[in-house]
């Protein structure tokens, strides 16, 4: 069996041969009931008889029908059988007051009847979130394939067909499953705070991407763009270039259709940004990948984090900018302090606007919240992206040299004050 972590996807045929599939969703928050969106390629509700839920417990042929018991339900699929509208079968749990921070514990399978994948959430993981969007099962360039989604929505099932192009009816009243008499449940939490001493980690949607917002405090507004970059999986990206698009040179390790890939030139965006490249090593060279087609990217295996820029603005570190599209803007900023000499140079890289960027990371990276009065220190060489506004300063203090970085001669930090947030990986880049 396959545990997927959130934003993983797998191809349905590594995973199974059948097209006959078995999907259980179990939960313990009392009241909530679980349904599936069936979409089309674009993830819109193109036929409302596709949506099976606890007054709708079978599409119209049959092929996705709805099992209910006390903790959730069963779902029984026939893939083969599906018309071509509906592409996506998108599995959700949703409550109508309850916020799923009051949730222990859900499970979602997928077997053929065996399991082969699985889902696990908690309900630490979420906040004031009333749906949560758990995992799909969909087609990608002619092939099925299985996500965990783990993304939660603020509002709840009516909130959800509005994301879906659909409209809420008004059903009779139901009556909800009964819970299992062991669950009690457990007191409201409050929705977690990054902390400079701890930090959260903030989930994907689907296609793995996020808003600044949602990656600091976990906006349950799911943005789900999908149509330029997607992960492949957790150290892959796929980019669709329909004109222009930035990576990181030599990132790319696949393509098809018909595309070219051009150095960034030295002179190209004015004379402040070719005096940066000329004094630093920090700001890896850039690629434009123009045309038409499908490109794969890719850098020694690191993580990659997708944020989508809503009119606002992150500073990434340069050695980790994976790529960006052409909507965003990229300023090369020199900092005034020499922190930014131990953080892999005097620069870092502005980018501002709309539109989706990727992030390099080793590991899983970590958000941790400034605010005033309270200093933030990292590791420089494990500082990867920090918040417009802040401007970091130079610390050096040789008592921490055991504990903090690789050790040998003074330790250097960099001090963050303000209100934002900074962005660090579990790993120290060699900069050298």
């Amino acid at each position: 069996m396959t545990a997927l972590q959130r934003g993983e996807k797998r191809r349905l045929q590594d995973l199974t041969s059948r097209r006959t599939l078995d999907v259980t969703l179990q939960h313990d928050l009392q009241g909530a009931d679980v349904s599936v969106f069936g979409l089309n390629a674009d993830r819109k509700l193109q036929d409302d008889r596709y949506f099976v839920f606890y007054n709708q417990l079978s599409s119209p042929r049959g092929e996705v029908t709805l099992t209910q018991d006390a903790r959730g339900g069963r779902f029984r699929l026939e893939l083969d059988a599906l018309p071509a509208s509906v592409r996506r079968l998108v599995f959700v749990v949703t409550h109508d007051s309850a916020p799923f921070s009051q949730l222990g514990r859900l499970s979602w399978t997928l077997g053929d009847p065996d399991v082969r994948a699985s889902v696990e959430l908690r309900g630490d993981q979420f906040a004031q979130e009333r749906a949560v969007m758990v995992a799909e099962v969909y087609e990608h360039a002619g092939e099925w394939r299985v996500a965990n989604v783990g993304q939660g929505f603020s509002g709840g099932l009516d909130a959800l067909l509005r994301h879906f192009g659909g409209e809420e009816a008004q059903p009779t009243p139901h009556t909800p499953p009964a819970p299992a008499p062991t669950w009690t449940p457990p007191a409201p939490a409050s929705p977690p705070v990054p902390t400079a001493g701890g930090g959260t980690r903030f989930a994907p949607a689907s296609d793995g991407t996020y808003s600044l917002t949602q990656f600091l405090q976990k906006n349950a507004e799911a943005d789900r763009p999908g149509d330029v970059f997607e992960l492949e999986s957790d150290k892959m990206l796929e980019v669709k270039v329909r004109g222009r698009v930035w990576s990181k040179l030599g990132a790319m390790v696949a393509y098809s259709g018909n595309l070219s890939f051009k150095r960034e030139g030295m002179l190209e965006g004015g004379i402040m940004k070719a005096l940066v490249r000329a004094v630093t090593s920090e700001m890896e060279p850039l690629a434009k990948i123009e045309g038409q087609g499908v490109c794969y990217l890719a850098d020694q295996a690191k993580e990659i984090t997708v944020l989508k820029l809503q009119g606002d603005a992150v500073n990434v570190a340069g050695h980790a900018l994976l790529a960006f599209e052409d909507t965003v803007q990229h300023k090369i900023t020199m900092h005034r302090s020499a922190a930014g000499m131990v953080s892999g140079g005097l620069f870092s890289v502005l980018l501002r606007g709309q539109g989706m960027l990727a992030l390099l990371s080793h590991g899983r990276p970590l958000t941790l919240r400034v605010t005033n009065g309270e200093t933030v220190y990292t590791d420089p060489n494990a500082t990867i992206g920090w918040s417009e506004n802040l401007s970091p300063q130079l610390r050096v203090d040789s008592s921490l040299k055991s504990f903090i970085g690789r050790g040998g001669g003074e330790t250097f930090q960099m001090a963050f004050q303000g209100e934002g947030f900074v962005i660090v990986q579990p790993y120290e880049e060699n900069m050298h």
